[in-house]
């Protein structure tokens, strides 16, 4: 599925703006932050920093990325429920679902950050039973395999 229909099946308006960001981030292999996402879209000069602040806020409160917080309390994005486009779309309310339940693996040297959906948290049902929880926000930070592997070769 493009990022085209997706934004057309939850039943929202795609623009060129919208589009390209959320393009720039299911291609991405991690979460991305604005600045990294502002640099992949230098080269389209209708696409500048308010442009790609105000299309994350919009994907994000239609959930079609969530915010992953980072290292300096700056956010990174990611797709929702999914990773990339050509997957099948999940039923539309878990789509419009603004649960985020998993865990986030950060590296500490490259700042990359991926979502770890085989990893969801379990609590009691008494403690979960005296709070509305919409989101659930689990860091696991180190170094990753490409950064592990450059240590050892310095």
């Amino acid at each position: 599925m493009t990022a085209q229909e997706q934004i057309i099946n939850a039943g929202l308006r795609p623009t060129k703006a919208r589009l390209a960001v959320l393009n720039t981030i299911a291609e991405a292999d991690s979460a991305l932050s604005h600045p990294e996402i502002l640099e992949r879209l230098s080269g389209q000069k209708e696409i500048d920093r308010v442009t790609i602040y105000r299309v994350l806020d919009w994907l994000t409160e239609h959930h079609l990325v969530h915010k992953i917080s980072g290292e300096n309390r700056a956010w990174k994005f990611q797709l929702s429920q999914q990773h990339k486009l050509h997957a099948p779309l999940p039923p539309s309310n878990i789509m419009m679902s603004n649960n985020h339940h998993h865990a986030h693996l950060h590296c500490t040297m490259c700042g990359k950050v991926t979502c770890v959906h085989e990893l969801e948290p379990h609590f009691p049902p008494t403690l979960l039973s005296k709070y509305q929880v919409s989101t659930i926000d689990i860091n696991i930070k180190g170094i990753c395999l490409e950064c592990s592997a450059h240590q050892q070769v310095c």
